[in-house]
């Protein structure tokens, strides 16, 4: 599925920044990694499509997309992982041996949000959850 460039663009100029080419290309790598795409690969990506685009510029333009929640970082095992924000916030289940991913009902998570604020006291900022687990495919294996 193709990032609709002209969206984003519109997306980053009503989050105050510049729509640049370096920016741009950064952004189309995250997209086409997928909802968890991993640093090695967006590396990747934007040195094959711009390789003039230093990975330092990398790790700032990304760490900008966050700050201004264009995009999300959340913790997989041992990795980070990137993701576009969606118009649709979503949970994820991640098992740890096939990879399979399974959207969460939202409904679901804050149910589970609410009772722990109730009885924790304590306010969970739940904008993008990825439990991870193992799926039922691989608990029959």
């Amino acid at each position: 599925m193709p990032l609709d460039m002209l969206d984003f663009n519109q997306r980053m100029r009503d989050h105050g920044f510049r729509v640049t080419p370096q920016r741009k290309v950064i952004i189309q790598a995250i997209w086409d990694n997928g909802e968890h795409a991993e640093i090695e690969k967006i590396l990747a990506d934007v040195k094959m499509r711009e390789p003039a685009i230093s990975p330092a510029t990398v790790y700032r333009t990304i760490d900008l997309f966050i700050e201004r929640k264009l995009v999300i970082a959340n913790r997989v095992g041992r990795k980070t992982v990137y993701e576009i924000v969606s118009d649709h916030p979503h949970h994820h289940l991640l098992c740890r041996k096939c990879g399979h991913d399974q959207r969460v009902d939202l409904a679901q998570i804050h149910q589970l949000v609410d009772e722990i604020d109730r009885e924790y006291h304590f306010v969970v900022e739940a904008e993008h959850l990825i439990l991870s687990g193992i799926c039922g495919h691989c608990q029959n294996l």
